[in-house]
């Protein structure tokens, strides 16, 4: 006889059973593609009408300025040619930027068009003095810039402009407000310029910082918001990285180089085109690509500094907040000539490249010999620092430092970019009020941009969405797991031990032979041996 047995299962545990299943592959998923991520990167689509669209169109933090002037202490001295220049630094004189992103405007290739507009507030709280009493002198930039610039002129030019200044009283030094030496005063040249030259000098008032801010408004600016939907014309000068980066800068002002460097979209051949005149691969410092890959340099541009300017990855740690961050520098070489760092190729003016740590960016602020580096020449030729008194670089305190939220993509509190904004004088000619500067270098001022501390609920956003959250779907992650399979097991077990064993069926095999009953006599048992015969 075969017994088949079957357990009966019922119906509550084969429910136990898929519920089980069921958690182990919400567990497998979770742990597979990390659905906080895929939110995350959702959140940070830069679409009409989201969320992440109103933080960038206005941002919800400002960056203040600072400003550090190079106060002159010893005019009458210099111009004795008695001393070298003494400096004094005066500052810092505070402002915040506040910045708008208008006219956005989306287009069916995967880019935005957008207008960045910065104003200016003072921010007395960060402020030495009042701008507006704090009194300095300073080197008499317009005469001294102009007469540089008409060096290579002819000797008419260079003398009548010399008769020209000389005739108005243009002094070497002039003594100023802080607030007319940065937004601008009445000066005889500059007025005179815009009404006969407006074509040229196009500003009837003369103020440092106000001309280099207005160069960082009014600008139109298409970057990537979908990457690979278009093409690029220079491929072969960008990286595939640098390509499928989003937000990186598409075109500045229609254009997708620089043309104060050489860069001309009608060449027909794109491979002519150098990667140091392009600024489409950069970006504009406000956002970043997510997730930005650890290790990977960066290249940033503002259109008031004349170039774009990359950004070496130093380390990652994590903020007074505990949020992690990748930490950028500049490079030592930033303005270092062609043969030390290739990329500098572009920068050399009428084919003069200067010293080491310093930029010229005449070519963008009306031929004027302005030249950049970064404050008191840090990492500059000690030539140039040898010059002057009180100039004293020290990284600490003159270097950049950029902290970039890599999954996020946005500059934290921290981060400090500066920059020195100088005069490059030449060997000018005929003019006695300009003839003790020439060769020099005059540092002017420098700035440092730095990002205030996020609002209370970005921050609290970001310490939940990096500390919190990222906890809690690994928890629930084990914790589906764990379950799930335990309640596949007590499933497997109540079937095992706890259901009734049933009989399938009971068979009796067809493969038998009959035994006949055989009767024996008596006498037979009594005997010793018995036979049985079939």
């Amino acid at each position: 006889m075969k017994v088949e047995l079957r357990y009966r299962i019922t119906g509550r545990v084969m429910t136990m059973a898929l519920v089980g299943v069921i958690m182990v592959c919400v567990s497998c998923l979770v742990f597979l593609y990390n659905p906080l991520q895929m939110i995350l990167r959702k959140f940070l689509t830069l679409s009409p009408g989201s969320m992440f669209f109103s933080l960038w169109e206005t941002p919800p933090y400002d960056v203040v300025m600072k400003i550090y002037i190079f106060n002159v202490t010893n005019a009458e001295e210099f111009l004795r040619g008695e001393e070298k220049l003494n400096f004094t630094q005066s500052g810092p004189y505070a402002y915040k930027e506040v910045l708008t992103n208008n006219n956005a405007t989306f287009h069916d290739d995967g880019t935005v068009t957008y207008s960045p507009y910065r104003d200016f507030h003072p921010d007395e709280a960060n402020s030495v003095a009042n701008p507006l009493t704090e009194r300095i002198i300073v080197p008499n930039i317009p005469v001294i810039g102009i007469q540089s610039f008409l060096t290579d002129s002819s000797f008419v030019t260079n003398i009548g402009f010399s008769t020209l200044a000389a005739s108005m009283g243009a002094p070497s030094f002039v003594n100023l407000t802080v607030n007319e030496y940065l937004w601008g005063y009445e000066d005889k040249l500059v007025s005179l310029a815009n009404q006969f030259i407006p074509s040229w000098i196009d500003f009837g008032k003369f103020g440092i910082l106000e001309r280099l801010m207005d160069r960082d408004n009014h600008n139109e600016v298409t970057i990537s918001v979908k990457p690979g939907q278009s093409s690029s014309q220079y491929a072969q000068q960008l990286t595939q990285e640098e390509l499928m980066s989003e937000y990186h800068i598409i075109k500045w002002n229609g254009l997708h180089g620089l043309k104060e460097w050489g860069f001309d979209e009608k060449n027909e051949s794109a491979k002519s085109t150098k990667k140091c005149q392009l600024v489409e691969g950069a970006f504009d410092g406000t956002i970043f690509p997510t997730p930005l890959r650890k290790y990977r340099n960066v290249t940033i541009y503002r259109h008031a500094f004349c170039r774009p300017v990359p950004l070496m990855f130093v380390n990652e740690n994590v903020n007074s907040q505990g949020i992690k961050v990748y930490n950028y520098k500049m490079g030592e070489d930033l303005f270092s000539s062609p043969d030390i760092n290739p990329f500098n190729e572009c920068f050399c003016s009428n084919g003069k490249c200067p010293e080491k740590g310093l930029q010229n960016i005449a070519p963008c602020y009306y031929g004027l010999p302005i030249v950049l580096s970064q404050p008191h020449f840090l990492n500059g030729d000690p030539a140039v620092i040898n010059s002057f008194n009180g100039i004293d670089p020290i990284e600490e305190k003159h270097g950049s430092i950029a902290k970039i939220q890599p999954d996020v993509g946005i500059p934290m509190d921290g981060s400090m970019l500066r920059i020195q904004v100088n005069l490059g004088v030449s060997q000018t000619r005929f003019n006695s009020k300009t003839r003790p500067f020439n060769g020099l270098t005059l540092p002017l001022l420098w700035i440092e941009l730095g990002c205030t501390k996020l609002p209370s609920f970005v921050d609290w956003l970001l310490t939940l969405v990096f500390d919190v959250l990222p906890v809690c779907q690994d928890v629930l992650s084990y914790f589906l797991g764990i379950v799930g399979l335990a309640i596949i097991s007590g499933a497997a077990l109540l079937t095992l031990f706890f259901s009734k064993a049933v009989p399938r069926s009971l068979s009796i095999s067809p493969d038998y032979s009959a035994i006949p009953l055989i009767s024996i006599p008596a006498q037979y048992l009594r005997e010793k041996e018995l036979r049985i015969c079939k």
